[in-house]
């Protein structure tokens, strides 16, 4: 699997979710409220398109790994992943244009703790997800190619 595709789908992610935590900092008018949602929306488009490729292809892979501390480690960020996208999912239903304007202050400090929480798992998924899925495809591609050489 090429990771190169989760990496940009990640650096999205990142893009998305900064400039709705900085709206959500300055938000004053009905404008403001409805980019947010905007944001917000395209926000949960991306993070469903990467969240459907993690666990169609990343997971079952590394789930599958003869290696039990990568088994281990995919298990670790399945479960992890449940808690972030039920609140992400808490948080996208909550917040409707009317409520953000109605507490812009509640927003701002609600947008800021989740954006924080998705970029603390888009880091660590960089940083050990990652690598462990390329690690695993060196492996195969190795065996394959041992295979190959030995007829």
């Amino acid at each position: 699997m090429d990771v190169e595709i989760l990496k940009a789908q990640h650096r999205r992610i990142i893009r998305l979710g900064s400039a709705l935590g900085g709206l959500a900092e300055i938000l004053k008018t009905q404008d403001d409220a409805s980019r947010a949602r905007e944001l917000m929306t395209a926000l949960n488009a991306a993070l469903i398109e990467h969240l459907a490729i993690e666990d169609g292809e990343l997971y079952p892979v590394l789930l599958r790994s003869d290696d039990p501390s990568v088994r281990q480690l995919a298990e670790d960020y399945v479960d992890d992943m449940g808690a972030v996208s039920g609140a992400w999912a808490h948080y996208f239903d909550e917040w409707s244009q009317a409520r953000i304007l109605s507490d812009r202050r509640r927003f701002a400090t609600a947008s800021k703790g989740l954006i924080g929480a998705l970029a603390h798992r888009v880091a660590r998924e960089d940083d050990t997800l990652y690598p462990a899925m390329e690690a695993a495809d060196a492996r195969s591609s190795s065996m394959k190619g041992g295979a190959v050489g030995a007829s």
